[in-house]
């Protein structure tokens, strides 16, 4: 080879290797970059125990992500690192679904927040209210109100957050339709409307609802209607053998404080991905992922639609963001928490999906964390969320 062939080969060379930098630098610059606010927030909670991993993203409406922090363990035991692979039961936001669900009838004009549930359950005029109780005896009326949709979907409507059949069944081996006629053999604890009290029977409820009006299983009114189109392709009631081997990991700290025990998933029926003998939990049962969830997300930070296509109108939309819950003044929708202007909901283990209206920001918030110490952890991440959003 002569010098000058040598001196050609040496440019292309030269080129190819600027070229290859180039892409590398313009690759490290589109990658989302951990904010240092948020893994300081995180550490102590992780030294203490309390969090063995935590995913948790910024984003804008515009899909941009600002911060991602990838911080701890999906797996303690065998030191696999947390990413965005893993599946997370997300637990309690199932309910974010249900209410979506009962806005697309209501935009429809199939459903009204204050048509009484009987319309379409007839079965439940049954319900009696407690109106006295004590060790001695227990004094049961008729409701002074009908229960509407929107007393089920706010948690006012008296059920008790379980039903009847539930408490001897488990939450998931019977179906919706079983589930929600239960209700009237345990009575309702309070007047509908009068009272807020937490649950996951109302959501069951409603869910009910949801396939006696649309005439499909509610799974699959899930599926065609938000799942799908959404391209949320691994949200499930049930996961599969090789979802479930991606499942992160629930710990907290052990008893003496000086490492992780690891929880259970005690709330459903195992095998998890036992569609013959599992039911949806509407309030609780879902399972998905930090991509699923974002997905869902953009879509509220949008005003109820994402990519072109409209999956909710912006009149549903301001229900979903506006409390629900009458003279109990409590700050929750339909299905939805409302929490320093942003809503969203958070599931037991942790996971939290808030979405701030105004600034558009997106906040996801996804580990498992089978003690009672996460919801400071949340708090903090969602404090530093929006002050770095604010930058």
């Amino acid at each position: 080879m002569n010098r000058q062939m040598k001196i050609r080969l040496a440019i292309v060379l030269a080129s190819l290797l600027l070229t290859v930098f180039i892409a590398s630098a313009i690759a490290a610059e589109d990658q989302p970059q951990a904010s240092p606010e948020v893994s300081a927030a995180m550490q102590p909670y992780l030294d203490g125990y309390k969090l063995a991993g935590v995913i948790a993203i910024v984003a804008d409406k515009t899909g941009r992500i600002h911060y991602r922090n990838l911080l701890g363990y999906s797996d303690v035991e065998a030191k696999k690192p947390i990413t965005e692979d893993n599946v997370f039961w997300i637990a309690s936001m199932s309910k974010m679904f249900v209410g979506a669900s009962i806005m697309t009838l209501v935009d429809e004009g199939k459903v009204s927040l204050d048509d009484p549930v009987t319309k379409f359950i007839p079965q439940l005029d049954k319900w009696m209210v407690v109106v006295e109780k004590d060790e001695a005896h227990i004094l049961l009326k008729p409701p002074v109100r009908p229960v509407t949709i929107r007393h089920v979907l706010s948690h006012t409507s008296g059920l008790a957050g379980s039903s009847e059949l539930q408490k001897v069944t488990g939450s998931d081996s019977t179906p919706l339709k079983a589930r929600a006629l239960s209700s009237v053999t345990g009575p309702l604890q309070s007047q509908p409307g009068e009272k807020y009290a937490y649950g996951n029977q109302g959501m069951n409820v409603a869910a009910r609802v949801v396939e006696v009006v649309s005439g499909v299983p509610y799974e699959e009114f899930l599926q065609k209607r938000f799942f799908d189109p959404l391209g949320m392709t691994e949200t499930t009631f049930w996961p599969s053998e090789a979802q479930a081997a991606r499942l992160c990991g629930a710990y907290g700290p052990n008893q003496e404080k000086n490492g992780y025990a690891r929880g259970g998933l005690g709330f459903l029926t195992k095998p998890l991905s036992d569609r013959a003998r599992r039911y949806p939990e509407a309030g609780g049962g879902l399972f998905s992922t930090t991509h699923d969830i974002f997905r869902y997300g953009l879509m509220l930070a949008n005003d109820g639609e994402l990519d072109g296509k409209r999956y909710l109108s912006h009149a549903a939309m301001d229900e979903l963001r506006k409390e629900q819950t009458g003279t109990t003044k409590v700050n929750y929708s339909l299905g939805y928490h409302l929490r320093n202007g942003m809503f969203g909901h958070d599931g037991a283990y942790c996971t939290d999906l808030s979405v701030d209206p105004k600034s558009g920001m997106v906040a996801i918030f996804m580990v498992q964390c089978s003690s009672s110490d996460q919801w400071a952890a949340r708090d903090l991440f969602l404090k530093r969320a929006t002050e770095i959003f604010q930058k």
